[in-house]
């Protein structure tokens, strides 16, 4: 557990409106002995402390924030235990270990945005479209509240910036107004701390740098090709060249093959594409996708226990944490998949022996 005494310190002189030198004359020793507490370079003599304490008001612990690194550990491990479950797809055990951390710590603007996030993964989680799933309004409802909870307690920028996502998510689905005026909220797509980062970074830092931000770049465009067709329906031209586009401009950045995470992205529009060259009656290019929906699928690598290594060379200096990679189920791409390909549409190429090898290789690595 860490102890932090130079800020308590320093803030407590501060209220108190003295000077270093006065602490120091109380104490009866030198300011410089005090200087170097603030700063962190030296830890007052344990018998000191109790006369500290009594000079300030407080309790030894509180001048040790000893209670705040308890507060921090605690919800460092509810952090961990909820990334755990979220890496598995549990979205039923992370939000009833979130629901216990925010009855634990309710003013914690982090432990808000944990709930926040598990009432939006549990709600959306596929098993729940069949009915018998939550009160999808109750869990809207609370996460408004949670949101603009965290917009009006916290400066932290990140945390507003995914209270601001999720609330612009949530209210997209019943409330176009306010799900604008959140994106509005938003920052500029140029002005952002990544992109500013790697005109400062120089050499190897530089490289690194950038490279990450080129792939939150093009993961970024092909999925905003890839909702064009969710927009409106459009021909089919138009929806063959976005998905397409969305496939292959994550190929071309992997160009070795090499797609790690971005499997699941890739086997999920080849399998879009599947359906509308189904829909064409076009069998070749239906098996074709079919075959490549089938290949990503079994290569996405979550979850794992290991660090994700790309090796193309625009990426290689990218490493995939795959613990943090986060499902809204237990179900693997290769599960899901099967069950949309069991549509009638595609019964005009089933008995194909292409076809049948392509489920056969992904029943073998299925997991519901």
């Amino acid at each position: 557990m860490d102890i932090n005494i130079k800020d308590k310190l320093r803030t407590l002189r501060q209220q108190k409106n003295i000077t270093q030198e006065v602490l120091a004359k109380h104490l009866g020793i030198t300011p410089q002995s005090v200087g170097k507490w603030e700063r962190g370079e030296g830890f007052p003599d344990i018998t000191l402390l109790p006369n500290i304490a009594i000079y300030f008001g407080v309790t030894v612990d509180e001048l040790l924030s000893v209670d705040n690194a308890r507060i921090e550990e605690k919800i460092k491990a509810y952090e961990a235990e909820s990334l755990k479950y979220r890496n598995l797809g549990e979205t039923e055990k992370d939000l009833e270990l979130c629901e216990k951390a925010y009855k634990e710590f309710p003013n914690d603007c982090r432990v808000m945005y944990r709930l926040m996030h598990a009432l939006f993964s549990d709600g959306g989680n596929p098993k729940y479209n069949e009915g018998g799933g939550p009160d999808i309004k109750e869990y809207e409802n609370r996460i408004y509240e949670l949101g603009e909870a965290i917009l009006a307690n916290t400066t932290d920028k990140e945390l507003r910036e995914n209270a601001i996502q999720l609330l612009c998510f949530t209210y997209k689905e019943n409330d176009d107004e306010k799900a604008l005026m959140y994106a509005d909220m938003a920052g500029d797509f140029w002005v952002n701390r990544d992109n500013l980062r790697c005109q400062v970074l120089m050499d190897e830092e530089g490289v690194k740098e950038i490279q990450m931000y080129l792939t939150d770049l093009i993961r970024a465009a092909s999925m905003t090709a890839a909702a064009i067709p969710w927009k409106k329906r459009l021909t089919y031209d138009e929806m063959i060249e976005a998905y397409s586009f969305a496939r292959d401009i994550l190929l071309r950045l992997f160009k070795d093959g090499n797609v790690g995470f971005y499997a699941s992205d890739v086997s999920n529009y080849c399998l879009n594409l599947a359906h509308l060259y189904a829909e064409l009656s076009d069998a070749e290019n239906t098996i074709k996708c079919v075959e490549d929906c089938c290949k990503y699928a079994i290569a996405d690598p979550i979850p794992s226990d290991k660090d994700y290594e790309f090796t193309a060379p625009l990426v290689n200096r990218v490493k995939y944490d795959c613990k943090k990679a986060t499902r809204n189920s237990t179900g693997n791409s290769c599960f899901y998949h099967l069950q949309a390909l069991e549509n009638k549409k595609f019964d005009f190429v089933r008995e194909d022996e292409r076809f049948k090898k392509a489920i056969t290789e992904m029943k073998k690595h299925a997991r519901e």
